[in-house]
């Protein structure tokens, strides 16, 4: 089981919540919020998009939306771009 890193004092509402349950997935090692932004877009309900490979390889940088929030997250793993989308998608729509 991956773990959360929980560093920041605020998070865009039910991310910890998705985060711990993409972390139990089996090789998925951390999953990291970062940065938060409010921008202008509405997102009625919580999202979790993954959007490229980090930069340093070994994993994925994710963006969260609820409402006009966003935050960034980085996910480290060794799994494929797809595994972790499908497996978002089953967490998401539970």
């Amino acid at each position: 089981m991956g773990r959360v890193v929980v560093t920041h004092s605020t998070y865009i509402p039910g991310l910890l919540k998705v985060l711990r349950k993409l972390a139990a997935v089996e090789g998925i090692t951390t999953c990291t919020p970062a940065v938060i932004r409010h921008g202008g877009a509405n997102a009625e309900t919580f999202q979790l998009r993954i959007t490229r490979p980090l930069p340093w390889g070994g994993g994925f940088k994710a963006i969260a939306r609820k409402g006009r929030s966003s935050q960034e997250v980085f996910i480290t793993t060794q799994l494929e771009k797809a595994v972790i989308q499908k497996a978002v998608r089953r967490i998401l729509d539970r």
